[in-house]
């Protein structure tokens, strides 16, 4: 696969926020890799007997990813008379959980996000 270099021109860019592993490129890349787990535990009273933090309980974290297939080899190229990408105002309120922003040519990109979420409250106190 070949791909022209370009200028990448941006007018105005806003993001409100950026985390968990997420990405805000502003030119080309040749290769972006994004990757994210987490465990999040809310509970009315702790509970440390059980080995529910560790990545390794639950398959969601250690489980092969799935990947899709190719169908066909596509030969590419791209030749373009005018190299210059323009983009105008992008306004956006996160980028996160693996996710990529990104202005200008791309190469490549692997993401990934595993998240586990437990959540037990009791009923104690509460008729």
């Amino acid at each position: 696969m070949s791909i022209q270099g370009r200028n990448s021109t941006l007018d105005s860019l806003f993001v409100n926020t950026v985390g968990s592993s997420g990405i805000v490129q502003l030119g080309d890349g040749d290769e972006t890799i994004l990757f994210n787990k987490a465990i999040a535990v809310q509970r009315a009273i702790p509970n440390y007997v059980e080995d529910e933090f560790r990545f390794a309980s639950y398959p969601l974290f250690f489980l092969p990813k799935k990947w899709l297939q190719p169908c066909v080899d596509v030969d590419f190229q791209s030749v373009s008379p005018l190299p210059n990408i323009h983009v105008g105002l992008v306004r956006t309120l996160g980028v996160s959980a693996s996710s990529l922003l990104r202005i200008g040519l791309s190469g490549p990109i692997k993401a990934e996000s595993r998240i586990k979420h437990i959540r037990h409250f009791n009923d104690r106190g509460i008729r």
